[in-house]
């Protein structure tokens, strides 16, 4: 459900108001100088920056079962995913489609964007994320991956990536603060944020155990006008 919300922001083709569900075909909108965060079932937590669109194609928490299933399209903007007791299940597959690469998330913090002219990956803790070109198959063989030179792996917090135009990302190293900074200011809220209401105690046992996003049929309408 929605928990956080600045300014305008949609869920499916209604605006966002604290507590909204998030329901199965719903796609995830903001607009200008806006924010939204939305917190799963076992506490992982998706925020948006401005102008962002992200779809949810896939998300199962079965924690009796041990297993725990993510699967994200993030079509525009920025956005900061930390995984919550997903990551923490025996059997779990936590991915995270973007318009230049592919994600592969082992449990972590991280944050994707445009900036500096260019989109970027920031490891913000200390976990694993394999950031690699759509072309670099995660089923791949090890002499496949040794032969795609388009596969890293982050593994220190403050450790980013820039990818090229194809998608193929950099060697990482270790952001400045300045580059940390300039990133994480895109998905953070303001400090006068306030929510102007508690998260319904209905809404909250009504958050489903498991859905599926269709993305190919999705329309995107404007974003409402303010008066």
């Amino acid at each position: 459900m929605v928990t956080k919300v600045e300014n305008q922001a949609q869920v499916g083709t209604e605006a966002a108001a604290v507590g909204t569900i998030v329901h199965m075909n719903d796609s995830l909108r903001t607009g200008a100088t806006s924010r939204l965060q939305v917190t799963f079932r076992d506490q992982t937590n998706l925020t948006l920056g401005e102008n962002a669109s992200v779809v949810i194609d896939r998300y199962v928490f079965d924690p009796d079962a041990g297993i725990g299933e993510a699967t994200l399209n993030a079509t525009k903007g920025a956005f900061r995913l930390a995984t919550g007791r997903l990551s923490e299940m025996r059997n779990k597959d936590i991915k995270v489609k973007t318009p230049l690469a592919a994600l592969a998330v082992r449990g972590t913090d991280f944050w994707w964007g445009p900036t500096k002219g260019q989109f970027g990956v920031l490891l913000v803790h200390n976990s694993k994320l394999e950031v690699r070109q759509e072309d670099c198959r995660e089923e791949d063989t090890d002499d496949d991956r040794r032969r795609c030179r388009c596969a890293i792996t982050l593994d220190e917090a403050e450790e980013g990536t820039y990818l090229d135009r194809t998608g193929c990302p950099g060697n990482p190293r270790h952001w400045s603060p300045g580059e940390v900074d300039a990133a994480l200011s895109q998905t953070s809220f303001s400090l006068a944020f306030a929510p102007s209401q508690a998260i319904p105690a209905a809404a909250a046992a009504a958050i489903a155990g498991a859905f599926v996003v269709e993305t190919s049929n999705i329309n995107e309408p404007p974003l409402p006008t303010s008066p």
